[in-house]
């Protein structure tokens, strides 16, 4: 099977399929259900180019992160061009199966992970293929020098790193999405991680605590569902929160102000004073304090 793989690495005109971009696998589930697993808001549905994806990047539409999906096989493969969150997002895809990702990030650290049922198998960085970690850190050695890594070079690889990730994701999945299949108008969600079945993030000692404190400062004490959820949290039990549900909308807003707050730093500095941002990031530290709290990995 001969795919061409010189976009993966290249600088094209398709700008937000070029510098960075994620791309996920996972076998058996359908892609409606695939976006679900992510963290995906349904009432968001809508097919969607990269170009229409990285147009809704801005401070108005409080910079979404967006996937979309693409069945292959077997297999359901995602997108999320211009950004990274996805590939973060493998042990939530392989639960119950077997999921892989890789990005493209050539300002910071490409990356490769391949998780079964809810466990990181092996990931490493794409420039360092010898410094693996996970469960089973060299299950796909075979499969990576066959991809063209050299795992045992230990002074970095810097060449086109994304085209032999694509070439590992095919010995592992048998499929491989083309160019022209990315950049279609494909069936996209919104999503945030917050509403994926993830491992929890590490917002601190006890995060529960410390949710209940912030929810105190920012007036949020009657927020519907919210104290219901706190409660059971407090007993230990595991708290599942959807996102077209009274208090996931909530969530969904607040996740808004933290990255509108965030990204317009960038792009849109004077769209905030100093004192909104702050505040922003605060509903920041709560929604990362409640996830960590309600533990949906849990289960």
């Amino acid at each position: 099977m001969r795919i061409d793989l010189s976009w993966a690495d290249s600088y094209h005109s398709q700008p937000f399929l070029s510098e960075i971009f994620a791309l996920a696998f996972v076998r058996g589930v359908e892609p409606l259900d695939a976006l679900r697993r992510i963290g995906g808001h349904p009432d968001t549905l809508a097919e969607r180019t990269p170009d229409e994806i990285g147009n809704l990047h801005e401070f108005e539409h409080g910079y979404p992160e967006i996937v979309s999906a693409l069945p292959l096989g077997e297999w359901t493969v995602l997108l999320q061009p211009n950004s990274f969150e996805l590939v973060h997002l493998v042990d939530a895809l392989s639960r119950g199966t077997e999921a892989l990702a890789l990005l493209r990030h050539d300002y910071a650290s490409p990356s490769f992970e391949y998780a079964v049922d809810g466990e990181m198998i092996t990931r490493f960085n794409l420039n360092y293929p010898d410094l693996r970690g996970g469960a089973d850190r060299d299950r796909l050695l075979p499969l990576l020098r066959k991809a063209g890594f050299d795992p045992d070079h230990d002074e970095g690889d810097y060449g086109p790193v994304v085209g032999k990730a694509l070439r590992l994701a095919f010995q592992i999945t048998g499929v491989l999405p083309t160019f022209e299949q990315l950049t279609a108008p494909l069936p996209s969600m919104h999503f945030d991680s917050w509403f994926a079945r993830t491992r929890p993030s590490g917002a601190g000692a006890d995060p529960l605590g410390q949710a209940e404190a912030l929810v105190a400062e920012l007036g949020l004490g009657g927020t519907p569902g919210l104290a219901d959820a706190l409660a059971a949290a407090r007993r230990g039990e595991r708290v599942v929160v959807a996102p077209d549900s009274e208090l996931g909308r909530h969530v969904r807003d607040w996740l808004t102000l933290q990255r509108r707050a965030s990204w317009s730093l960038n792009s849109a500095r004077s769209a905030m004073t100093d004192a909104e941002r702050r505040h922003g990031y605060r509903f920041g530290h709560l929604t990362l304090a409640l996830q960590d709290a309600f533990r949906p990995d849990l289960a």
